[in-house]
């Protein structure tokens, strides 16, 4: 290539280039460089002016640099460089790589590289090599294994180095195997069978694990031994083993197979059920043998069911029961099992939680406890049997220890004493019954010491108390025993007591009723009898006998029913016994029949007492009737006299008093029952009248007989006389009645009935009272007469009460004008009302 050629790719090439003449001194060795010509990148490179910088001696340009003296050096090894030879100098911050060559013997050219970027890189990553191979070392010795390199050439295995804890385990240190194959490093024995193990990895071309039974040191140990063959061109090269001694665990893990070798004869070889269970689904996993003889399934029908399956207890339980046990809050449980042939047994369930198969399971452990539980059932409902009779009987039962204290109260027992058996229990006997005299009131001797004392029964005295836990005195009877075994040991005493204030109480209740009338309240006629034996004596005479006879008790009873009969039969006692002088005995002879005694009384205070009574009945006002009483006496005035004929005197006299007043009685009552009704209900005289004389106008045409004239007045004014005994709100009511009203007013027809039946004068128009409102179609009441069976009085009676009554104002309705009232009457004709009677009614007002 031509020197221009070469000279122009200098010139422009990235690096530095300059070309310097060399100019000698004195001596050839003394030499100094000229700037002949440079390419631009020097001129950078340096920092220098290319118009000033060319043609200078260079050490005139450098000497004000910092780095001159550097370049003087850099001057001075120009003249010593090998041709195209590079070297390197060092100029400040700054690395150069300089090439040198003479392309004259005058002149010398030098190509400047900026290598320091370069020789920075190459620091680091020298930097980082050391690093690295310090952190291989740090490694290579830190961990817990024992590692070790062998070099695999020519068929041989030397050993490059090991690792601290390699050189514990086998007392080799590094020194002692460096360059060493397995049998000069170990020895024949130890080495044949290392070189073994690294002969398979070779073979292998991978990682490979073993276990191998070596002695170092004069150890014999288990190792578990990993090697790594590393490839080197294609071919196994090396092998990084590592050694790690596991004689411990083995150990370990033959002590824990033995272990489960032993769990498991326990779990197939225990008499005792086993069963191992899913936590959350109840599932059972595994059943040992006894499991399957007691429940009757083969392994793999067992292994299909739910432990629910195979449980009579209710899901929500037996997940409760599981989560107790899961807790180690209740060590076992109680449930009932059904075996696969339908038996159910009662089991004890102990249950705990363990890990099976890597899971959290529920071991349980099965205990067929149904002999104990049926022990157990008899027990309790022995016991409850004898609870429940003793608490079922009326006495109270209490039992004592040895020492007299209380062990047992029954329910009796609770209630009569008020002590409970949680307060009682342990409690001196004498604490809790206080025992008295019932007249004295002092305390009786314990019961309980004297059955101690003696071993016999001991009973109690008559008229014993008992002082409860309220302060209220008890009567109380029986006895105290004690309680022997069939030896014949004591174990304490029983006690059964009865309350007998109830008895006492009824005691005296029928003592009370054998001499009270229980009605009236005041004696009765057995008293009376005994009485009259008492007070027959000359001390007390004179003695004045009273017999009284209560008028009108029936037709009370029969119109204003028994309660006002019986209120009728208090009141009349009520006004004796108040009467009656302090002396006096008043009692109940018998139905309504009293008898009056009265020690030391004549007949003149005889008198006086018979006329107060009189009054009093007459301002007695509690009855819808006023009381009425016949009253005969007569008195005993000489011993001779017979008591009981001075009773029948009197009582004769009180039967020919209530003949003589009867009629004008009953007329009395008659009266009383009409203003009565006048005042209940809407019927006024003039109603009976008017009625009255449309019955007689009839009768006057039908010719009827003076007699039949007679009672068909009386029935006129007396038809409805049984609504006395009618409710007052029925009667005026100001509006239909419903059904059961309806029902109680039909009942007047039957009281007033028994009114006239009882009452003389009355008794021949009972039957037409009692048959008024019976109707011609049958379809009336009481008895649903038909026709001609209706009495031809009440016949007459319906047509003249209904017009009357259409035409009459009432509370519920005004009065209908006379011809609507006769045009209903012919409506009703033959159904309501007998067809030629109301013919003739309609007739006789001449309307048709």
């Amino acid at each position: 290539m031509a020197k221009e050629e070469t000279d122009k790719i200098f010139m422009q090439m990235p690096l530095g280039y300059a070309y310097y003449e060399i100019i000698f001194g004195s001596t050839e060795h003394k030499r100094e460089y000229v700037l002949s010509e440079a390419n631009d990148a020097f001129f950078d490179l340096w920092g220098l002016d290319k118009e000033k910088a060319l043609h200078e001696n260079v050490s005139l340009l450098l000497k004000d640099q910092a780095e001159a003296p550097a370049w003087r050096t850099f001057h001075e090894r120009l003249g010593n460089a090998e041709k195209d030879k590079p070297f390197t100098v060092i100029i400040g911050e700054h690395c150069f790589k300089v090439t040198v060559y003479n392309p004259t013997s005058n002149g010398l050219a030098a190509v400047f590289n900026d290598i320091t970027e370069i020789n920075g890189e190459l620091d680091f990553q020298r930097e980082k090599n050391k690093k690295l191979s310090r952190d291989m070392d740090t490694f290579f010795n830190s961990t817990q294994d024992g590692l070790f390199f062998l070099e695999y050439k020519n068929g041989e295995f030397r050993y490059i180095r090991n690792n601290m804890v390699h050189q514990r385990l086998t007392g080799m240190t590094t020194p002692l195997m460096e360059g060493k194959t397995p049998v000069e490093a170990m020895g024949d024995d130890v080495g044949s069978i290392l070189q073994e193990g690294y002969m398979k990895c070779i073979a292998s071309g991978e990682t490979i694990m073993y276990e191998e039974t070596v002695e170092f040191n004069g150890n014999l140990r288990n190792w578990l031994v990993r090697l790594t063959p590393v490839n080197e061109y294609h071919e196994v090269s090396y092998i990084i083993g590592s050694r790690i001694d596991i004689t411990e665990l083995k150990k370990l893990q033959e002590d824990k197979e033995q272990l489960l070798e032993n769990l498991n004869s326990m779990f197939t070889e225990h008499s005792a059920v086993m069963l191992i269970i899913d936590i959350n689904s109840g599932k059972i996993l595994n059943a040992n043998p006894s499991a399957l003889r007691f429940y009757g399934y083969t392994g793999e029908e067992i292994l299909t069911m739910h432990i629910q399956d195979i449980s009579e207890t209710p899901n929500d339980a037996i997940e409760l029961m599981r989560v107790q046990a899961l807790n180690n809050e209740r060590p076992y449980s109680l449930f009932s099992h059904r075996l696969k042939d339908g038996e159910i047994k009662m089991v004890d369930v102990y249950s705990s939680q363990i890990t099976y198969e890597g899971k959290s399971r529920l071991f349980s452990i099965i205990f067929d406890v149904s002999d104990r539980e049926k022990f157990r059932y008899d027990l309790y409902w022995d016991k409850e049997l004898l609870s429940v009779t003793l608490n079922s009987i009326g006495d109270g039962v209490v039992t004592t220890d040895n020492e007299g204290k209380v062990t047992y109260l029954n329910q009796a027992a609770q209630e009569i004493t008020g002590w409970n058996n949680e307060t009682a229990y342990g409690r001196p006997f004498e604490e809790i019954f206080d025992l008295r005299n019932e007249t004295s009131g002092e305390a009786i001797s314990n019961p309980i010491r004297a059955v101690l004392k003696t071993g016999k029964i001991v009973e109690f005295a008559n008229h014993t108390v008992l002082l409860s836990r309220q302060g209220d005195f008890i009567p109380i009877t029986d006895s105290a025993a004690p309680i022997k075994d069939n030896t014949g040991h004591t174990y304490g005493v029983v006690m059964v007591f009865h309350d007998v204030s109830h008895e006492k109480k009824q005691q005296r209740r029928i003592m009370y009723l054998s001499y009270h009338d229980s009605l009236t309240e005041i004696f009765n006629r057995r008293y009376m009898e005994e009485e009259m034996i008492r007070i027959d004596r000359a001390s007390i005479l004179p003695i004045t006998v009273i017999m009284g006879d209560v008028n009108g008790l029936k037709v009370t009873n029969d119109v204003f029913g028994h309660k006002t009969g019986d209120l009728l039969l208090r009141e009349v006692a009520k006004i004796f016994q108040h009467a009656l002088p302090k002396n006096g005995i008043a009692g109940r002879w018998g139905g309504d029949e009293f008898l009056i005694l009265l020690p030391k009384t004549d007949t003149a205070g005889a008198q006086d007492i018979i006329q107060k009574l009189e009054e009093n009945f007459k301002l007695n006002d509690r009855l819808p009737l006023q009381i009425s009483v016949s009253l005969g006496f007569d008195v005993k005035y000489s011993v001779y006299e017979n008591l009981h004929q001075v009773l029948q005197k009197a009582e004769e006299q009180m039967y020919h008093k209530k003949l003589l007043e009867g009629k004008s009685y009953r007329n009395r009552i008659i009266n009383t029952l009409l203003a009565t009704l006048h005042e209940k209900s809407m019927e006024t005289e003039e109603h009976t009248l008017r009625i009255e004389t449309y019955c007689i106008a009839m009768a006057q045409k039908l010719d009827l007989a003076p007699e039949e004239k007679n009672d068909l007045s009386l029935l006129s004014m007396l038809h409805d006389i049984g609504k006395v005994g009618i409710s007052m709100e029925i009667l005026k009511k100001p509006g239909p009645l419903n059904d059961e009203e309806w029902k109680e007013m039909k009942r007047h027809p039957e009281i007033g009935y028994r009114i006239a039946q009882n009452t003389p004068e009355l008794s021949t128009v009972s039957e037409y009272i009692l048959s008024h409102h019976e109707r011609w179609d049958g379809s009336g009441y009481p008895r649903g007469l038909k026709g001609p069976e209706i009495p031809l009085l009440c016949r007459i009676l319906a047509v003249a009460d209904a017009f009357d009554a259409m035409t009459s104002n009432l509370a519920y309705r005004e009065a209908m004008d006379s011809l609507d009232a006769m045009e209903e009457i012919k409506r009703c004709s033959g159904t309501q009302f007998d067809p030629e009677i109301a013919k003739l009614f309609l007739d006789l007002n001449k309307i048709y």
